[in-house]
């Protein structure tokens, strides 16, 4: 199987793009059986961000108040803390994906520790990412309708250069210039052409979470009918748990789906659990550029 390999069809319709996404995410549904406690790298990030939110709210209220550049000073603290931790857990979950892909238990603490040797790296994203958003704030706050057009612009192409930029940290030795550099060429040869599937991923989901939300109205609404007061906090719970539940299965589909095609396009294997998806002709594409086993090295440190 050559990685260099490239689709003749030319790209892929509306409906296959929904296969793909109904394949990829059914495999990566089949990873998290087997291995729930992935769940959890989401769930962190999750709150640590709320946290922060919490935690930086009156700065910013009093920021705003003050004016003169010191509510960007603020937003860029925002900004860094919550880019940080949401990369270290999304490059925990990155980190485990990958173990059992290489049928290894990802323990929640022995992916954390793996990922505790590239914080330098998730540090300097993390400025960057923040400064960025801070540049794509002030862009779209801009009276200036051009500016905000090239805000627009700015925000898609800088989504797609960084869109595997956590695998890359996870797996690669990069300078600032090649981070940026690998992830944008990964996702032109891995996801140029099957972008599409990641909307399949996401509404799969979001169906399921439409459902999860569904039968909590259908449990709720008789309780509240005859306890009004019970039946709604019940509600309120039910509901909320299928939003939160859905939120997290989505960012866990994700991570494990942009592990399977990054992994496969560095080391030009199928992950056991993804046997079924053609990545000859959907991904992979990527010459073998990054270093295999890296996470293997890694995981060998940690088990000395």
């Amino acid at each position: 199987m050559s990685l260099g390999t490239r689709s003749t069809s030319g790209g892929i319709g509306i409906v296959d793009r929904f296969k793909t996404g109904w394949t990829l995410t059914k495999d990566s549904f089949s990873v998290i059986r087997h291995h729930p406690k992935l769940v959890v790298f989401p769930l962190l990030a999750g709150l640590s961000s709320l946290f922060f939110f919490v935690l930086f709210f009156v700065p910013l209220l009093v920021a705003n108040l003050v004016g003169s550049g010191l509510e960007y000073v603020v937003l860029f603290g925002l900004y860094f803390v919550t880019t940080f931790f949401s990369t270290y857990f999304s490059a925990a979950l990155v980190y485990g994906a990958n173990e059992a892909f290489h049928g290894r238990e990802p323990g929640i603490r022995k992916c954390m520790g793996a990922i505790n040797d590239r914080l330098g790296p998730i540090i300097v994203w993390s400025a960057i990412a923040a400064t960025v958003s801070i540049i794509l704030k002030s862009l779209e706050e801009a009276d200036n309708p051009i500016a905000s057009l090239l805000g627009t612009l700015f925000a898609v192409g800088w989504s797609i250069m960084t869109f595997l930029i956590v695998p890359v940290i996870v797996f690669e030795d990069v300078s600032v210039t090649s981070m940026f550099k690998k992830s944008g060429s990964a996702f032109k040869e891995t996801w140029g052409e099957t972008i599409g599937a990641g909307f399949g991923i996401t509404l799969i989901v979001g169906l399921l979470g439409i459902g999860m939300v569904a039968l909590a109205l259908v449990v709720s609404v008789p309780v509240a009918a005859v306890f009004p007061g019970p039946g709604i906090v019940l509600g309120i719970f039910l509901v909320g748990g299928a939003f939160v539940t859905a939120y997290l299965l989505n960012q866990t589909v994700w991570g494990i789906a942009k592990t399977a095609l990054y992994v496969y396009a560095v080391e030009g294997e199928t992950p056991e659990d993804f046997e079924n998806f053609d990545f000859e002709t959907l991904g992979g594409r990527t010459e073998k550029s990054a270093t295999p086993g890296r996470a293997d090295a890694a995981s060998v440190r940690m088990d000395d």
